[in-house]
């Protein structure tokens, strides 16, 4: 199975074999009842999950720069043929869709988590279209007039937002180069828009970042208002701009809408603002206790904690009419326990 999941990756099938591999899980969740139903259904939310990750890491280091690319030569060229738009709008959408359905699908993975609606579903993704157009235009603009200083920018973003996701300790990978790797990834994402990597409150980190989306945004589009071409008028200017900043508006209303309105686990208007780690579901069934904080324990311990854990949670699944949950001991809690579902 190594050598062959090797040689897909070499052949650049990999994300189709996870396809594939996703499909059979369904079936067999479908064919089979009781326990091995169960079984089946948890390991394709998990792979579910996984997929979804990936495409999203795929769209935002793939699709986002052609974005900012093609709309900058439409800015240029002061004139959008069709296809382009067509092409523009698509990529726009796939964005917003990546990481309204990560989200989703990531709450259908846990068991400790309450799932996401339609409509929470939809409401984040119009929050993500409308900001990340109106920060694509932001990049486009100002790139279309200053190609070198935005090429500067972009890094020095880059760095400061990848410095900044290291320093919340994030604890996604299994040792430390790898956590730094997925935050240098996380960080192009982070040049676009939001994107939670870290359980508990997140109001204060969202605010800092819109903050300094929206001071980047009005500088951005005022350099390029300031320093265009002749061939662009005074009224296209201004239409632009209020594009611009229009966007950026609506995108904040519908992140409101949904931290006020259809959030999962209610009104979010206290500290836990896009917090992964508020209400839980009530769960009743085998409990495995680990007395170890999650995550903070060597590599080698978690691969082998983590691959015995799972042969346990495949057995207590076949004797058990509800899937078994493990508690990490919290490391700033004491003697308290934080619930995760792997």
């Amino acid at each position: 199975m190594w050598v062959f999941q090797t040689v897909l990756h070499v052949l650049q099938l990999g994300q189709v074999w996870r396809y594939v591999h996703a499909l059979y899980l369904g079936a067999q969740s479908r064919w089979h009842t009781d326990g091995p139903r169960r079984h089946f259904h948890w390991r394709l939310m998990f792979e579910s999950a996984d997929i979804t990750m990936l495409r999203l890491l795929e769209a935002f280091l793939k699709s986002a720069p052609q974005l900012v690319l093609q709309l900058s030569i439409m800015i240029h060229g002061n004139g959008v043929l069709p296809l382009q738009g067509l092409s523009a709008s698509a990529s726009l959408v796939s964005l917003a869709w990546m990481i309204a359905s990560y989200q989703k699908v990531l709450r259908d993975s846990r068991d400790d988590k309450l799932p996401m609606s339609y409509k929470a579903v939809i409401a984040q993704m119009l929050w993500h279209f409308f900001t990340i157009g109106a920060r694509t235009v932001a990049f486009a603009l100002f790139a279309s007039v200053f190609q070198l200083y935005f090429g500067i920018f972009i890094v020095s973003h880059w760095c400061v937002m990848t410095f900044w996701i290291i320093q919340g300790e994030t604890d996604f990978c299994m040792s430390k180069w790898e956590e730094i790797i997925y935050n240098m990834v996380v960080g192009i994402i982070y040049i676009f828009c939001w994107f939670n990597v870290k359980e508990g409150p997140s109001r204060f980190r969202m605010t800092v970042y819109y903050s300094v989306t929206l001071a980047e945004n009005v500088a951005l589009t005022a350099a390029w208002y300031t320093y265009r071409g002749p061939h662009t008028s005074d009224s296209y200017a201004l239409v632009v701009v209020c594009l611009v900043a229009c966007s950026f508006a609506l995108g904040t209303f519908f992140m409101l809408v949904y931290y006020c309105w259809l959030h999962p686990d209610g009104p979010v208007l206290g500290s836990h603002w896009g917090g992964t780690s508020s209400s839980s579901r009530a769960l009743e069934g085998p409990v495995i206790r680990i007395d170890l904080p999650r995550k903070r324990y060597p590599a080698w311990d978690a691969h082998f904690i983590d691959r015995r854990l799972r042969k346990t949670i495949l057995l207590l699944e076949t004797t058990s009419a509800v899937s078994p949950r493990i508690q990490y001991r919290s490391s700033m809690m004491g003697s308290k326990e934080d619930t995760v579902r792997e």
